[in-house]
């Protein structure tokens, strides 16, 4: 199976060292120094979302830079050298502690009981691949991006639940992000929670609306 097909959003991937012969879209005039940059420190991009158009074997990575700047880079997959997952939420809970300590005491407890495998993207993601206090990406309005999976501890609407408790108990950091669907599609899981009659599933290169029923049945077949 080609290596794009198994890998999906918010997965992270390191690149061979001759990385810009394979780019298949030219890096404008300022974005090539800090992605080289980024790449020469041994850390590795994002996957991110696909084009409907792409050819099948074709990777869209990005960089992000504290202050939100987002980089887009093209490349197939034969440029990958080294698949990563997502951190773990408890590997990255100590950045966010000197905004929040009683609430992210509050949160590892929380998770260390209920899912343990949660996994988290965005900000906290990128400080922990950083490796690197004064780069700034986690701040006092930085949101926490969890990445749930049904086959954890408890079930999902139960953890989803203490999610939402936590959420009553801390007016900060916000939880944010999204639950991982069978064949590698996602969902918001406070859309999920609010138990709307449609729900917007972002696949890997499209998003569509379809049924809560639906969505049910993937998730409880999934952690069956």
């Amino acid at each position: 199976m080609p290596l794009a097909d198994l890998l999906s959003r918010h997965d992270w991937v390191f690149l061979q060292r001759d990385w810009r012969d394979h780019l298949a879209e030219p890096l404008g005039r300022d974005e090539e120094a800090p992605v080289a940059h980024w790449i020469a420190k041994g850390r590795p991009l994002v996957v991110a979302r696909r084009r409907e158009d792409d050819a099948p074997d074709l990777l869209r990575l990005g960089l992000a830079q504290p202050g939100k700047r987002r980089i887009g880079v093209t490349l197939p997959s034969r440029a990958v050298e080294l698949r990563r997952r997502p951190p773990l939420l408890l590997d990255v809970v100590e950045f966010g502690a000197p905004f929040w300590p009683e609430a992210m005491r509050d949160l590892s407890a929380l998770i260390a009981q209920a899912a343990p495998d949660t996994r988290v993207f965005g900000s906290f993601a990128w400080r922990f691949f950083a490796s690197d206090a004064a780069e700034a990406y986690v701040t006092p309005a930085s949101d926490i991006d969890l990445l749930l999976r049904p086959e954890q501890g408890r079930s999902l609407r139960g953890l989803v639940a203490s999610l939402e408790g936590f959420a009553e108990r801390h007016a900060a950091p916000r939880l944010d992000g999204e639950i991982a669907l069978p064949g590698g599609d996602f969902i918001s899981w406070r859309e999920y929670a609010a138990r709307p009659r449609l729900i917007l599933v972002k696949g890997a290169s499209n998003a569509s609306l379809r049924a809560i029923e639906e969505i049910d049945r993937l998730l409880a077949a999934r952690a069956a």
